[in-house]
C-alpha cells in the first residue's frame, strides 16, 4: 500500500514546483511575491497608465539627463490576490518598445514586484510610459503602480516618482 501513497504525495508536490519554475524570468528576484498556481483572470479588469521618464531636458535643452526607470506594481490587499496580465512599455511616440512580462502573474497580498529599464537605456526617449493590466477580486484591491526614476549627473543626483492613473480598458 505505501507505493501508491508516495506516488499521490509526489504527484501533489509536482505542480509546485512546477509552477515556480514558471515564474518570467524578469521576475525572478520577486519570486516569493507572486502566487503558486494558476492566474485567475476573474474579476474586476483594469489598466493603469505611468508616465516614465527615461531622459529629461535640463538647463534650458541643452543638457539631456538620462534616467534609470523602475515600474513597481503593488498589492495593497492583506488577503487577496491580484492577476498581473501585461505590461507595455511605450516611447514617447506610443511606439511599443518592450512587454517586460512574458505571462500573466498572480501578485500575493502586500506582494510587490518590480521592471527597471536601466539608465543606459534611452529608447522610450522624454514621453515613455507604462500600461499595466490586471485583474482584482473586487474595486477596493486594485494595484498600486508607480514609476521611479533615478539618474547622476555630473556632481548632482535625481530621484523622483510618477504615480499610475487608472485608464479606460
Amino acid at each position: 500500500m505505501r507505493p501508491p501513497v508516495l506516488l499521490f504525495a509526489l504527484a501533489l508536490l509536482l505542480p509546485a514546483a512546477t509552477t515556480a519554475q514558471e515564474v518570467p524570468p524578469r521576475l525572478a528576484g520577486f519570486a516569493e511575491a507572486l502566487a503558486a498556481g494558476p492566474v485567475d483572470l476573474s474579476g474586476l479588469r483594469g489598466r493603469t497608465y505611468v508616465p516614465a521618464y527615461s531622459s529629461l531636458m535640463a538647463a534650458g535643452g541643452g543638457t539631456r539627463i538620462d534616467f534609470s526607470v523602475t515600474l513597481a506594481i503593488h498589492n495593497g490587499s492583506a488577503t487577496r490576490g491580484i492577476a498581473i496580465e501585461r505590461i507595455e512599455y511605450h516611447d514617447t511616440t506610443g511606439r511599443l518598445v518592450e512587454t517586460p512580462l512574458e505571462r500573466p502573474v498572480t501578485l500575493k497580498p502586500y506582494g510587490t514586484i518590480q521592471v527597471t529599464i536601466p539608465q543606459p537605456d534611452t529608447r522610450g526617449g522624454l514621453g515613455a510610459d507604462f500600461v499595466v493590466d490586471w485583474t482584482a477580486p473586487t474595486a477596493g484591491t486594485e494595484p498600486i503602480v508607480e514609476a521611479v526614476m533615478l539618474s547622476s549627473h555630473g556632481n548632482q543626483s535625481y530621484g523622483f516618482v510618477s504615480p499610475g492613473r487608472k485608464v479606460e480598458r
